[in-house]
């Protein structure tokens, strides 16, 4: 062997296995009468550093209200899954509101609220990796739920004035 095999032997790359985007198909969210919304995913062994940014869809017929709560979590940082982001979109890809990470670590742990959505249709996306070849799982629990019209408002206050009035006149004939 010459000196230059040595070289180019020594010098040669070493292969790394090319990242892949294990993103799930989107799927639906499923609703409970109540507004109650549970989703998530899970990623088998042997995906380390691997990304995915899964989305989950949803459509609403009114004023809206979204509050969720989005955790994965491991036996240390260093196994199950990096959340990189948690954020709700229009069906048409338009940012409508970003989570905010609470924790990281072991267990990370993301928020994702908005107080007025209007009528329309949307996906929550989440994103992030695989850290170690254990693999790992995330889940979402919260509401998504209808936002009382204001017109609901006006006649709920309309209809205790009335039982106020109702209950003032009954004291006032008692007392005559």
């Amino acid at each position: 062997m010459t000196m230059a095999t040595v070289a180019a032997v020594t010098l040669a790359p070493v292969a790394q296995a090319a990242v892949i985007d294990i993103s799930s198909a989107p799927s639906a969210i499923a609703l409970a009468p109540n507004g109650s919304a549970h989703f998530g995913d899970k990623f088998k062994n042997n995906l380390k550093d691997d990304t995915f940014g899964d989305k989950f869809t949803f459509s609403t017929t009114g004023s809206t209200k979204l509050d969720l709560i989005l955790t994965s979590t491991s036996t240390s940082a260093l196994n199950g899954l990096n959340i990189t982001g948690f954020s709700l979109y229009k069906a048409n890809g338009t940012l409508a509101a970003a989570g905010s990470m609470v924790q990281t670590g072991a267990t990370d742990k993301w928020t994702l609220s908005d107080a007025n959505l209007a009528a329309g249709s949307y996906f929550v996306k989440v994103s992030g990796n695989v850290v170690s070849n254990a693999g790992g799982a995330f889940a979402a629990n919260g509401t998504i739920s209808a936002v009382p019209e204001p017109e609901g408002y006006a006649m709920l206050f309309v209809g205790l004035g009335l039982i106020g009035l109702v209950k003032q006149r009954r004291k006032s004939a008692t007392f005559a």
